[in-house]
């Protein structure tokens, strides 16, 4: 035997081994998992079949207990009389019913309701009048729930064995349960739970039938184990799964260690469960013999297999082998190499055949390498770079490139020609160093620059490389020329125009996306920008400065594809953010197709001379002195101001400001002084305008101040102008500190409106001087309207404004008392309201002076004396019984109500004053509901805490909301007097004040109506459900005097209405 076939390192036996190992270990590991499989599977089939004959022996005794119940309650329907008149009729009925007798072996007992035996069938009548045994749980069910039971087995001694009662209740014809029946099955005896130890249940274990409400056994295949107590939970899984009810199979590890294939199945009717239990290793035997087999199979198959692998591979890899010892041969004696024989056509032939091929490969490559030198002949012949082959110094080979660039007119006239002839004796050293080291070395020389002669002459500058070859078999040494005549010439064109780039105007070059490409260094020093942070940036990021829109850029680059270049201003932002205008030239730059390939800025920073032009700018229309717009800058902004009135109809005023007694002072003091104090009349001018405003110096000590924007109500607008020209009056006449001199200075001041129709720029102009001049006659120091008429009307406005702060600080305001009734002559309350008894005009009317109060702020303080006089009035109408009843209403401005401290104010003066709160009522118009509700919530609850009312004033006139009207704490609604006076006659006022009445009515507030004149009006309003007035019809508003008069005759009309009649 040839035991070489087992040398570890051939082919044969590595691929035998690895095939027999991959075929091994996938047949082993197929069988362990087909075991496997076939293990698990068996184990569900016979816990399957385990608990399908674990069910049917549930199902079984379950049918047996129904079958055993139902005849149960048919006995007990006709045995019911015996029960209720204990008259024995169950051996009667039961020697009727045979299948009923059999059916229960241990005999029937029948129970009243007080558990006493009644009636029993001959095998028990010694149990008649004894009590339900202990233990029997059956017939305590039947008889307290009222439903059949079967309880659990126990010992009779009547009848001296164990049995198994079932009990069914008895009932009368009302349906009360009045006793039971119950029969009894002998467990000694053949019964129904012998199927326990049927043989066709057996074959998947021993089954026990235990209660889990008792924890007993209540029969088991071993008869022994009847009532034997379970173990306590947790100590057997078998039992817990029973007791539990759970019916499933599985694996579980019983009390003593074994292990169990166990199931459990419930019995309904008792309550019980049948538990089957299946020892593995009784029950897996089958499985055990049937893996055995399985692995023996598997051992036989690898035998087989490993046999037939060995020789089959043997013969495949035979005739390799054989080649092999071909090859080897062949190698060893030098023979010339044969085409091999190809015994067969599998993977072996194929690589014998395989061999063959790289015999001919071989003999192939050798003509290609003999066309390659042909082709690389070819190549150089046809180079564009010139190619010199130099053997001791002489040319030997030159290709038609050479010929061109040395200037002859064959390779004839260079052949054998000493290289060193065509050097320029400026390169002539290099050159020779050059072509020594290379033919000491060996070694090749990089690009170098040289200066070579041609025929004709002319020297040429070349750039060359070279490297040692054999050439027709001696050393010699290539190298390859190149003219670069014009790059240089390039070179040194561009060397010029990078010295003009770096010019002064900064200079930036992009490409056709406006990608930076270069900048200059002039570029840096205008920007900032360095070129590593421009380069790759565009202009218009990196130097915008958000001064031109869109279209300004549309339209440059439309002017560069039109005509090349653009030319103009730009404003750009340097790196320090600060802006500065430059003035840019912009060319495109095209290729021979005419397409913009890049762009060339050049631009110079431009800031100096625009500063320029804004100084000439400011001498045009500024006054050098003051910094103020001059005379020409005044008209042009007047022209603009006049010619917007078409667009809106808002006026304008024009306030002319002369010195007075301006010349004195330059006489006296000298013009330095004069021209500071102009300086300082500007500054403060200009802090009494507002912004949009202009102040302007028209020359010498003339000012104008020129406002827009005003009112469109001439009067309005007026008022605005005047306030205004007071507040110039006042800071004018301030005192002057003039280079260490106090001056005191005063100016008097002419105001003119316009805008009221077209007219000249220079009118409003001269009404505004004429004006002024009205104010110098008038006295200086002052203000004049250039209208007469408007003038007496602000002359007035501001005389009642005066006349009403007199007022206040003296005693010129009275409250007058309006009687507040209800029914026909029930006087509740009062309204409070303040006159003006002036000293010169006489009384003042409120629609004149509280409008006034609410535009100049008096109204605070004038709200404040009303409402502290009104508490004074209260505190002394407490005092006197007749009066202590009636209430104040006092009405409170939005203004007043809106103060941070008003509750502060109202709770300080009804302190100091000592009046009731209760007594305390505020009116408040809808006005005030408008904005800030929850802070008017707010101080209203905090008032009405301690007990002031609230009447919500002319009720619908506003536009209260009524979401916010059910938030606020209100007392009252009050109609107002407008829809009271037509109330009669328009069906709108009389609708309005309906749902006034039945607004209120349903939020739960009061409704007083004002204004009532005529008893109509009252009866109306009456006969709609408002029973409270306030009008002319009771009393017109009175002084405290008459008032207190007409509510005596009041107090005595109502006592001798509710006097007895005699």
């Amino acid at each position: 035997m040839d035991w070489n076939v087992f040398q570890w390192r051939s082919l044969k036996t590595r691929v035998t081994l690895s095939t027999l190992a991959i075929f091994l270990a996938g047949i082993w590991s197929l069988a362990f998992y087909a075991s496997q499989v076939l293990r698990d599977d068996m184990k569900m089939l016979l816990g399957e079949q385990q608990l399908a004959s674990t069910s049917a022996l549930a199902a079984d005794i379950n049918s047996d207990l129904e079958q055993r119940l139902q005849a149960l309650a048919n006995l007990a329907m006709v045995a019911g009389p015996s029960v209720r008149s204990e008259r024995s009729v169950l051996p009667l009925v039961l020697a009727q019913r045979l299948i009923t007798r059999g059916l229960f072996n241990g005999g029937f007992v029948a129970y009243n309701a007080d558990g006493l035996v009644v009636d029993t069938d001959t095998r028990l009548v010694e149990l008649l009048g004894s009590r339900v045994p202990e233990g029997d749980g059956a017939v305590a069910i039947a008889l307290r729930d009222g439903v059949p039971a079967v309880g659990l087995p126990r010992l009779e001694p009547v009848l001296r064995a164990l049995v198994v009662p079932m009990a069914v209740p008895v009932r009368d014809g009302r349906g009360r349960v009045v006793g039971a029946v119950v029969g009894w099955t002998r467990l000694d005896g053949a019964n129904f739970l012998d199927r326990v130890g049927d043989l066709r249940y057996a074959r998947t274990g021993l089954y026990t039938v235990v209660s889990p409400k008792d924890r007993r056994v209540v029969t088991a295949s071993d008869k022994s184990r009847i009532l034997e107590r379970l173990p306590a939970p947790g100590q057997d899984p078998a039992v817990d799964r029973a007791v539990d009810g759970d019916e499933i199979f599985g694996l579980l590890v019983d009390h003593t260690g074994q292990e169990l294939l166990s199931s459990s199945v419930r019995i309904p009717l008792a309550g019980w469960t049948v538990a089957s239990a299946w020892p593995t290793a009784a029950a897996f035997v089958s499985i055990r013999q049937l893996e055995q087999r399985v692995m023996l199979a598997t051992l036989l198959l690898t035998v087989l297999a490993g046999g037939l692998t060995w020789w089959m591979l043997r013969r495949q890899f035979a005739p390799m082998q054989d080649a092999a010892r071909v090859l080897a041969a062949v190698t060893e004696h030098s023979q010339p190499l044969a085409p091999l024989a190809t015994p067969t056509q599998d993977e072996v032939g194929a690589l014998i055949g395989g061999f063959n091929r790289l015999l001919k490969i071989l003999g192939q490559r050798e003509q290609a390498q003999k066309e390659t030198e042909a082709r690389y002949r070819t190549l150089v012949e046809w180079s564009p770079d010139a190619v010199v082959v130099y053997v001791d110094g002489r040319i030997i080979y030159c290709n038609p490139a050479a010929v061109r660039l040395f200037g002859a007119e064959s390779a004839d006239e260079l052949l054998g020609e000493p290289v060193s002839e065509r050097i320029h004796p400026d390169s002539a050293i290099a050159a020779a160093q050059r072509l020594q080291h290379v033919a000491r070395t060996g070694d090749s020389v990089g690009v170098a620059e040289l200066k070579i002669i041609r025929l004709d002459g002319t020297v040429i500058d070349v750039e060359g490389q070279g490297t040692s070859i054999v050439f027709d078999g001696k050393p010699a040494v290539h190298s390859v020329l190149r003219d670069i005549t014009s790059r240089k010439q390039a070179d040194a064109e561009m060397r010029i125009a990078a010295t003009a780039f770096e010019s002064q105007q900064g200079m930036l070059v992009t490409d056709s996306e406006w990608t930076i490409l270069r900048v200059n260094r002039a570029f840096t020093e205008i920007t900032g920008y360095t070129a590593q942070e421009a380069i790759g940036q565009k202009p218009s990021e990196l130097l915008r400065s958000g001064r031109h829109d869109a279209e300004f850029f549309r339209a440059m680059l439309e002017s560069l594809e039109k005509t090349g270049s653009w030319l103009g201003e730009i404003w750009d932002r340097r790196k320090n953010g600060e802006l500065y205008p430059g003035w840019f030239a912009i060319t495109a730059i095209k290729d021979e197709n005419g397409r913009i390939t890049h762009y060339v800025d050049t631009f110079v920073d431009i800031t100096s001379r625009k500063q320029a032009e804004e100084q000439i700018q400011n001498l045009a229309f500024f006054d050098p002195l003051t910094g103020l717009p001059n005379r020409r800058l005044l008209m042009d902004r007047l022209e603009l101001a006049m010619a917007s009135r078409g667009r809106h109809q808002r006026k304008g005023a024009l306030l002319f400001v002369d010195l007075d007694n301006f010349k004195t002072l330059n006489d006296t003091h000298g013009h330095h002084r004069g021209d500071l104090l102009l300086q300082e009349v500007a500054q403060r001018l200009v802090t009494c305008s507002r912004r949009g405003d202009t102040v302007a110096r028209l020359g010498g000590d003339e000012f104008v101040v020129m406002l827009e924007d005003l009112s469109e109500q001439p009067l309005e607008a007026a008022t605005q102008a005047e306030g205004v020209g007071e507040k110039i009056l006042a800071l004018l006449n301030q005192n002057y500190l003039l280079a260490g001199y106090v001056h005191h200075s005063t100016p008097s001041i002419g105001i003119t409106l316009f805008g009221d129709c077209e007219e000249g720029i220079e009118e409003p102009l001269k009404r505004a001087d004429l004006a002024m001049y009205q104010a110098k006659a008038a006295g200086r120091n002052t203000l004049r309207f250039f209208d007469p008429q408007m003038q007496a009307v602000v002359s007035a406005r501001a005389a009642l404004e005066a006349g009403l702060r007199d007022a206040l600080a003296g005693d010129q305001l009275q409250l007058y008392y309006q009687p507040q009734v209800m029914g026909e002559s029930e006087m509740t309350g009062v309204e409070a309201l303040v006159r003006w008894l002036h000293p010169q005009r006489g009384m003042v009317s409120p629609a004149e002076f509280i409008p006034l109060a609410e535009d100049t702020g008096l109204i605070l303080p004038l709200g404040h004396w009303v409402l502290e006089t009104a508490c004074k009035q209260l505190a002394n109408w407490a005092t006197r019984p007749e009066m202590a009843h009636l209430t104040v209403a006092v009405n409170v401005s939005p203004r007043q109500f809106h103060q941070a401290d008003f509750v502060d104010q109202v709770l300080a003066l009804l302190e100091r004053t000592g009046a009731q709160p209760q007594r305390l009522k505020l009116e408040l118009t809808e006005s005030l509901l408008v904005a800030n509700i929850e802070d008017v919530i707010a101080k209203m609850t905090a008032l009405k805490r301690v007990g002031v009312g609230f009447s919500l004033d002319d009720f619908g006139t506003g536009y209260s909301s009524l979401s916010h009207l059910k938030l606020l704490p209100l007392d009252q609604l009050k109609i107002d007097q407008g829809f009271v006076r037509d109330i009669l006659t328009d069906p709108n006022d009389a609708a309005i004040a309906r749902m006034v009445v039945a607004l209120g009515d349903s939020l739960g507030l009061a409704v007083i109506a004002e204004g009532v004149e005529t008893e109509a009006q009252r009866e109306f309003l009456a006969n709609q459900g408002c029973y409270a007035y306030q009008g002319y019809l009771f009393s017109r508003p009175l002084p405290i005097a008459e008032f207190e008069s007409l509510a005596q005759s009041y107090l005595l009309q109502n006592k001798e209405l509710l006097a007895p009649v005699k």
